[in-house]
């Protein structure tokens, strides 16, 4: 290519990035989540994937929905890796990760969050993504899963670049066989402890993702040699941070250096028309309502001598095993504390009810009678159980 091609080169790419820029400055917003109220994500909006085994990524952390690991502060949503030494010889690691499947998605549209991830180095893997919203029954890659961000690759850990390396990209099914393809971008600085625009631009014809208007990846899903029909079916939203895994090549505790607490920073999460924009899901259609039974209940007291009161703390979920929020729990105690409660549940799903009746006695039963809340339908015959006894 000669100077002048060159010449003509940049300058139709600053003129196509600055109008890409002008587009998302100026189109309608449909909908977000600057994270500017309450203390945990929107439960309408949100919810919780939970559990350890590795994510069938060799991931080491438990994902759990504690506020110690996920949290709303200071408008923004923070999402914390924590350590926990249990023995000389023991280490194992919580984090956080949400999504919103069946509650919003979206087909085609411009999808940005504005993140600062912690210091990688190493063993942390923060990622922002979706995937297709048949995901439950089509499962993946047939549903479609599209990466707007991930960082703490093993390749960038070995060459000291793990806070500068971003990669995007997707998985689908390609005429029946596994497909991926993936884009990547070196930051000449570091981008860890600062705010950075992370962007999906996505049509009938392509999709292209950025950082901070810098091109990552493109895929052509109007070829029809790319079969891309997964990518123009709707998309849920994921936030999380895994701790080792396959993208860090990390997968015993001995080989992290990462400092702990990490927090992974959310200042919001937006999507704007693109002129195809289509949203979906419970808390954008009204939807079915969220289907929520007892997880789980655990007797218990409190106080002392004849002033003991009766405790049941019991947990709600969805039929995915969410964690259900503002639940309304109606309980009744029977035996040595006669006494019907209520209580509501946190964002962990749990709520702990306590009886006004005091004893020196305690020796009782308890039975939830009733879960209620807005948009909410209580599915008794999925308890996991419905009484205990003390």
């Amino acid at each position: 290519m000669n100077k002048q091609s060159s010449h003509k080169l940049k300058l139709l790419l600053l003129f196509i990035s600055g109008a890409l820029l002008s587009q998302v400055a100026t189109a309608q917003i449909l909908w977000s989540d600057e994270f500017d109220s309450g203390t945990a994500p929107d439960s309408a909006v949100w919810s919780y994937d939970l559990g350890a085994g590795g994510w069938g990524n060799g991931e080491l952390q438990e994902y759990t929905s504690d506020p110690a690991n996920v949290r709303i502060e200071n408008g923004t949503l923070i999402i914390t890796a924590q350590e926990i030494i249990l023995g000389k010889t023991r280490t194992a690691y919580t984090s956080a990760r949400i999504k919103t499947e069946n509650k919003l998605s979206f087909t085609y549209g411009t999808l940005e969050a504005r993140i600062m991830v912690p210091d990688l180095n190493a063993g942390l893997w923060p990622a922002f993504w979706t995937l297709g919203s048949n995901f439950s029954t089509a499962g993946w890659p047939n549903c479609g899963e599209l990466d707007i961000m991930e960082m703490g690759f093993a390749s960038a850990i070995a060459d000291g670049t793990v806070n500068r390396y971003v990669v995007a990209g997707s998985h689908w099914k390609l005429f029946n066989q596994y497909e991926n393809a993936f884009g990547s971008y070196l930051s000449p600085s570091d981008l860890n402890g600062s705010f950075h625009i992370y962007r999906m631009e996505w049509t009938p014809s392509l999709i292209s993702t950025y950082i901070d208007n810098q091109l990552i990846f493109s895929l052509d899903i109007s070829d029809p040699a790319n079969d891309a029909e997964e990518f123009h079916l709707p998309q849920f939203l994921l936030l999380n941070m895994a701790v080792g895994g396959g993208v860090t090549g990390i997968f015993t505790p001995s080989e992290i250096t990462a400092s702990f607490p990490a927090q992974y920073v959310i200042d919001y999460v937006r999507i704007y028309d693109n002129g195809y924009t289509v949203l979906g899901g419970s808390s954008i259609d009204g939807g079915d309502p969220v289907v929520a039974h007892v997880d789980s209940i655990v007797p218990g007291s409190s106080g002392t001598r004849n002033k003991i009161a009766a405790t049941a703390t019991v947990v709600i979920v969805d039929a995915a095993g969410a964690a259900v929020a503002d639940a309304t729990v109606t309980g009744t105690f029977g035996g040595s504390h006669n006494q019907t409660v209520n209580g509501t549940t946190d964002a962990n799903g749990s709520v702990t009810l306590v009886t006004s009746v005091t004893s020196s006695t305690v020796a009782f039963d308890f039975c939830v009678d009733d879960v209620s809340g807005a948009s909410l339908t209580y599915d008794a015959v999925a308890n996991v159980e419905t009484c205990d006894t003390y």
